[in-house]
């Protein structure tokens, strides 16, 4: 953390955790450098741990036995080619017993996944969860989609991003002068960065379809008995509007890089992103892959501001706490 900074947040709050070292040129962008109000970081932390949660439990278990069990169609030998000496592939459920080690690896991850939505050392169990998860996907990739991957990314970030410092069983409150509590802003960057590319990169290669630059897209997708969770009430709607629905989105998600960025285009653009997510979750066979998106968008909503509204309903003192990156004194 540069001098200046460090008197900057001793001034307006403190920064929990420690900054990393940066190369240049990352070290002089101060948008990659500057701290972040906590709250948004546990706001990720507290809505990735709910949809990992709601994940585990109603889509993961009630499919055990047969994605996980030799005796079903699973077991760790359902794609050894993917674990062969020239790949570097790995999973704990490659080593532990199969007799056992999926159960232990499920409640480790539930555990996790709890121990987040509590910010009962988010660090550990962040890294934990993503174990875990890195470890079910491996072996067997066929039960997942592109939303399992953003999950990876999701529980790696609130594990290095001091997700615990407010809103959590060990954030830092105390009664006394209310102070921000501010965390370093890198990992949110990244975190957006990684969306940014995610959707302009879609947004690229649905250009090269005629079937998306006509629109048709969404028309025929809304009808697919495969895709489509409704597909009768899917014909209620004109088919103008499903076109005008493709469209749009490859306007938004080719756009986003800049949109996002732009003050006067960020909240609409991100308001958007949200209700595009909604409509695929409620409409299309997606998985979570719509509710591990939206948890990307909690980092993006000032929560801070909560604090202004109701001074009393959190109280931090941070003077001389030797959690903090940071002494006032």
């Amino acid at each position: 953390m540069t001098e200046t900074n460090s008197r900057n947040s001793v001034r307006d709050g403190a920064v929990v955790g420690i900054q990393p070292w940066f190369p240049w040129p990352l070290s002089r962008w101060s948008w990659w450098t500057e701290a972040i109000p906590a709250e948004r970081v546990a706001a990720v932390r507290i809505v990735t741990a709910s949809v990992l949660l709601f994940d585990l439990l109603f889509t993961y278990l009630p499919h055990f036995h047969t994605l996980f069990s030799p005796e079903a169609l699973g077991g760790r030998d359902l794609y050894a080619g993917k674990f062969r000496d020239d790949h570097y592939f790995w999973s704990l459920l490659r080593v532990l017993p199969e007799g056992w080690g999926p159960q232990a690896v499920f409640a480790v991850w539930i555990a996790a996944a709890v121990g987040l939505l509590m910010g009962w050392r988010p660090l550990v169990c962040g890294l934990l969860a993503w174990v875990c998860a890195v470890s079910v996907w491996n072996i067997a990739p066929g039960a997942h989609n592109g939303g399992d991957r953003l999950r990876h990314t999701l529980l790696l970030m609130v594990a290095v991003s001091h997700a615990g410092a407010v809103w959590g069983v060990r954030s830092i409150r105390h009664h006394g002068e209310p102070r921000r509590v501010l965390v370093p802003g890198w990992p949110v960057k990244v975190l957006f960065v990684q969306l940014a590319a995610l959707y302009f990169f879609s947004g690229y290669y649905k250009l090269l379809s005629p079937i998306w630059r006509n629109g048709y897209v969404m028309y025929w997708a809304s009808h697919d008995l495969y895709w489509s969770l409704y597909p009768g009430p899917a014909t209620w709607l004109p088919v103008w509007l499903h076109r005008l629905s493709a469209q749009i989105t490859l306007i938004w998600e080719l756009g986003f890089p800049l949109l996002a960025v732009l003050p006067r285009t960020r909240v609409p653009t991100l308001v958007l992103g949200v209700l595009f997510h909604l409509g695929t979750l409620f409409t299309l066979e997606v998985g979570c892959f719509a509710l591990y998106s939206i948890a990307c968008y909690a980092a993006f909503v000032p929560w801070e501001r909560w604090r202004e509204l109701w001074p009393g309903w959190s109280r931090q003192n941070v003077t001389n706490n030797p959690r903090l990156g940071v002494n006032p004194s």
